[in-house]
Order: C-alpha cells, then structure tokens, then sequence
C-alpha cells in the first residue's frame, strides 16, 4: 500500500508540480527516501529564498506521517535546530491518511508565513535564539548569514499567546525587566503576534 501511494504521489507532482516548490524520490533504490525544496513565501523574511529538506516515510505510511526535515540552515520557531519541522498536521494526534505531500508543501509554506507559537519548538527556539543574543551572537551562524532570524519570543496570558520579534528593539528593554507581571504587560502592549491558546 505504502509503495503504490509513493508512486502515485510522486507522478502528480511531476504531472501538476506545486508552484512554491517540490518534492520526489532521491533514486529509485528507496522510494521511501524524497528530497525537496520550498521557496520562501512573499512579504516574509524567507522570500526569494530556497530551503531545501529531506522527507522519510515510515514503512506503513499514510496510516502513520512522515518526517519532514530542512537541510537549508533555517530559523523559524517551528523548525528544530537540527532541521526538523513541527507541522501540526505531521504529528501523529493530528495525522490523517488523507494528507499527502503537496497538502504538507501547502500547509508548510503558511508555516513559514504565519509561526505558530503555542508548541514547545517555538519555546525553544526562541530560548536558543536569546542564548545567543546574550552571549553576543547575532543568532545567524556563519554559513546562514543569507538567512534572515524572525524569530520570535512568546509568553501565554490570560488565554492567548503574545510574540514578539527578538530582533526588535523593545525586546532589549524587555530583557531588563525583573517581574513576571511587568513583562506580561509589555507583552500585551508590544507583541506583533497574538494567538488564542
């Protein structure tokens, strides 16, 4: 079953290829094994660029997801550091058969446009980003200097999570303040991403 649904999925995205990007079998060795690339969306940091990313199915794909990992350095709340993207539809709660790759290229590109930072690759993604901000690193490592570092810092209050662009600078001010309370209202008066948890 895993093969077939391969082999069918890989000729629709020959037949009719996604516009932002691609995916399909490295060789034909192990069809279990694709490479891709998805471009960087407009009005993002990410636009105009290429990251690419290896995709491994387990043995009973489509009843279990597949594992989505970038090889292009990347900084993105969502994204692992070593690469791996935390989709919410690739986790197994939330996977349905239905799912395909073109679907995960689709949800992957609003992904890179719209961060989701209620899950812990978000927290520590931001964690890893002011490590390196207090310790002087501008948080792009030397062969990613190309790559912009949206990144952002989110704290839950009251319902809802607040993010705020690291690179800002209120976030330096931020920094500086020493009670929980006064940085949940700096939150609430400075984020520029604001979702319901």
């Amino acid at each position: 079953m895993a093969l077939t649904r391969l082999a069918r999925e890989a000729a629709d995205l020959q037949n009719e290829p996604f516009q932002a990007g691609t995916a399909a079998p490295v060789d034909g060795n192990d069809p279990r094994q694709w490479a891709g690339h998805i471009a960087g969306p407009p009005n993002t940091p990410y636009e105009q660029e290429k990251f690419y990313f290896t995709i491994v199915f387990p043995e009973n794909y489509p009843l279990k997801p597949f594992t989505l990992t970038f090889t292009t350095p990347i900084s993105h709340p969502n994204i692992s550091e070593d690469g791996e993207a935390h989709l919410a539809e690739l986790r197994e709660d939330n996977w349905c058969p239905a799912f395909r790759v073109r679907s995960i290229l689709v949800s992957l590109q609003a992904m890179l446009s719209d961060p989701h930072l209620d899950d812990e690759a978000s927290d520590s993604a931001a964690e890893r980003l002011e490590s390196k901000v207090k310790s002087g690193e501008n948080g792009v490592s030397s062969d990613a200097k190309r790559h912009v570092e949206p990144t952002h810092h989110g704290r839950r209050i009251g319902g809802k999570k607040y993010g705020m662009d690291v690179s800002r600078p209120e976030y330096e001010e931020y920094k500086t303040l020493a009670s929980g309370a006064e940085r949940d209202k700096f939150f609430v008066e400075n984020a520029d991403i604001v979702r319901d948890v």
